[in-house]
């Protein structure tokens, strides 16, 4: 095996190994809680805090990867492409910025000298009228913004996705913290976190919201090396704005799950208290709180974890066994997250690679004069071509001999033909100040050979007639494959993205959506404006099912039922649930209130069916009780709140009225369209 195979395996070892290290380390740790769970009952609670707080730190690891990743790459996009436009930007912004995201705003600040600026601002408004670089005014200014004051450079931001409310034109060199961290990517050639601070939002009215900037330099050239390249080729920063609230959303979510109170403190800034969800700082962990540190985009930060009062008892017997469950499939998707990202950015950097080479190429080819050139008598139908035109097609000169107008029609490709006569045609009609085509053309040896071709009209007689028409001919062939890899990379990441997506919706135990999930079908099935009914049930008695039986027990019972449910769904956009513990929901298509509560009924008996025993219930099997909610035509205004709160009420007074029940609330047109105690429609 030579060296450069050795080469070019290494990133592929680098990867399985990286991938195979998560694997290990994650089984191993997931092994290493359920021994000691089963083995040291005096640790019990401080690894039921541990298993808790590394699902917050999970969510809150992902959303930063996935915004510095996307970030990255995108960067290194913008650094290939020579000018980058609003309508150009915007596609960017559009594909960046999501729900799933954690990005909101996506702006691109170009690094302009002071001497530039004048000019920088003309031209910004010929795209953005009324476009000017300001800086945010000083407190005996008045507030508001003003012009920006002179320094030696300044950042301003040229675009914004979305542009709504966003810093479009507010120069971000005003303030040295903010600086700090894009001159540190710039010098690094990564993206770096800046401070947290407020977020301007320029003549969008509201609350002051923080967050901070995770800024990824691009430079004039792809990939520069070493410090002073990166400094001399800075182009400008494309920066993601991410807000602290809709960051920490998921992760307090869960805390908020488990009895937890989340805080973070920047490490870099004298341990400074960044975001609490609760009130009550803690001045530092005590021997219940978890503190974990995490890379923000090169900036440390601590999270700690408190536990609330009552929130950590004594672990259920079940407890281990689905801590070591839970670790794997946790390590097992991770894994399979990093290596399918690991993949497909080797892939976007060899691509990248080769076309770098191929351009370098054929910059040498046109510097040592080693293209095709052709020279086109128009009136005597004559094509002269050198050896090199010759040689693209695997012919010599002496083959293609005599070589005339009809020499080049009869090696293109009869597809491409058409296009390349029309563009030659533009430029002998005056419409077109070049001839500039691309087209395939037949190689000796049967294949396709791509070929850009391009030219002028030199000569024409004194009524204005093109005379003789020279230019070159390229061999892109090689460039045309590496873009349709390039192509299919994105398609390949695209699709992983969706991936990891649909992982974060589903119940891990019964295969069931999970919450997070309920609110975005019950929005869709509302806005179809077709009769739409939402079931709730609870498994009765299900406590001293446990007691008795074990948890275990009681997890099986959780699968049965939601297979059994879930076996009872006839329509596409029916869908089951699990809302919590013993609660399940049923969103479902009913053309009336009759069919509805036949619809619950028939899974009110595919329960009974089920036959699970339970001696401290009394009817001696497991049942359950209903809450059906059914609306005749929803509207705009029924929310999934609203939808939630309307079954959870029948299903209590199903409870209250004894259990093993089935109490239905129907609605006519505009009824229960607000949460108990609104306007009502």
């Amino acid at each position: 095996m030579s060296s450069r195979q050795r080469r070019e395996l290494w990133p592929t070892f680098v990867d399985v190994a990286l991938v195979a290290l998560v694997l290990l380390v994650g089984l191993a740790g997931s092994l290493g809680a359920y021994r000691s769970l089963s083995l040291k009952a005096a640790a019990q609670e401080r690894e039921q805090l541990t298993a808790m707080g590394q699902s917050v730190v999970g969510a809150f690891d992902r959303q930063l990867m996935r915004v510095v990743e996307a970030l990255q790459a995108a960067g290194q996009m913008l650094s290939a492409q020579t000018e980058l436009t609003r309508e150009q930007f915007s596609r960017y912004g559009a594909g960046l910025v999501g729900d799933a995201s954690g990005l909101t705003l996506l702006e691109w600040q170009p690094v302009v000298p002071h001497e530039q600026l004048a000019a920088f601002e003309k031209q910004a408004a010929r795209e953005q009228p009324g476009y000017l670089v300001v800086e945010p005014a000083i407190e005996d200014e008045g507030g508001g913004f003003v012009p920006a004051r002179p320094r030696e450079l300044h950042v301003p931001v040229h675009y914004s996705w979305p542009e709504g409310g966003a810093a479009v034109g507010v120069d971000m060199a005003f303030d040295t913290r903010r600086m700090h961290s894009k001159l540190l990517a710039r010098d690094t050639g990564v993206p770096i976190a800046s401070e947290v601070f407020t977020v301007i939002r320029r003549g969008q009215p509201g609350e002051a919201r923080s967050g901070f900037a995770v800024s990824a330099p691009v430079y004039r050239v792809p990939r520069p090396s070493g410090m002073e390249a990166r400094r001399r080729e800075l182009r400008g920063f494309l920066a993601g704005v991410v807000e602290l609230p809709s960051l920490m959303s998921e992760a307090v979510q869960r805390a908020e799950a488990n009895g937890l109170d989340v805080f973070v403190f920047d490490q870099q800034a004298d341990h400074r208290l960044i975001y609490a969800s609760a009130a009550g700082v803690p001045s530092r962990p005590d021997g219940r709180d978890m503190a974990l540190s995490v890379d923000v985009g090169g900036r440390p930060w601590q999270l700690v974890l408190r536990p609330r009062p009552g929130a950590l008892g004594t672990a259920a017997d079940g407890a281990p066994l689905l801590a070591l469950a839970a670790g794997s499939m946790a390590t097992l998707l991770v894994a399979l997250a990093v290596g399918r990202s690991l993949v497909v950015r080797r892939r976007l950097e060899r691509t990248e690679a080769v076309l770098a080479e191929d351009r370098q190429h054929l910059n040498n080819v046109i510097d040592g004069t080693a293209a095709g050139t052709w020279d086109w008598h128009l009136d005597s139908d004559h094509l002269a071509i050198n050896e090199r035109w010759a040689q693209m097609l695997g012919h010599t000169l002496a083959e293609l001999s005599p070589t005339t107008g009809e020499t080049w029609k009869r090696l293109c490709h009869p597809g491409d033909l058409v296009e390349a006569k029309q563009a030659l045609e533009r430029h002998l009609g005056g419409q077109d100040e070049r001839y500039a085509a691309e087209f395939r053309m037949r190689h000796a040896q049967g294949h396709w050979v791509w070929v850009q071709s391009s030219g002028r009209v030199f000569d024409r007689d004194g009524d204005g007639r093109p005379l003789r028409l020279a230019g070159t001919h390229l061999d892109i062939s090689r460039r045309k494959a590496d873009e349709q890899r390039l192509q299919n990379d994105a398609r390949a990441l695209e699709a992983a993205n969706r991936q990891l997506r649909d992982l974060t919706i589903l119940d891990a135990l019964t295969g069931a959506f999970n919450r997070r999930h309920f609110d975005e079908i019950c929005l869709a099935s509302a806005q179809r404006g077709q009769a739409v009914g939402l079931c709730m049930l609870d498994i009765d008695h299900f406590k001293a099912y446990n007691d008795r039986y074990g948890h275990q027990a009681g997890d099986a019972v959780l699968r049965a039922f939601a297979q059994t449910l879930n076996n009872g769904l006839k329509r596409s956009t029916d869908a089951l649930f699990r809302l919590g513990g013993e609660e399940f929901g049923v969103i479902f298509s009913a053309s009336s209130a009759d069919v509805a509560r036949q619809f619950v009924g028939r899974l009110s008996a595919a329960v009974h069916a089920l036959a699970v025993p339970h001696a401290d219930s009394p009817h001696r099997i497991v049942t359950a009780s209903f809450g059906l909610a059914w609306w005749a035509a929803p509207t705009p205004g029924l929310t999934p709140e609203t939808m939630y709160a309307a079954a959870d009420e029948a299903l209590y007074a199903a409870k209250r009225g004894g259990r093993d029940q089935i109490v239905a609330h129907c609605f006519l047109a505009g009824e229960g369209e607000v949460m108990p105690g609104g306007p009502q429609a």
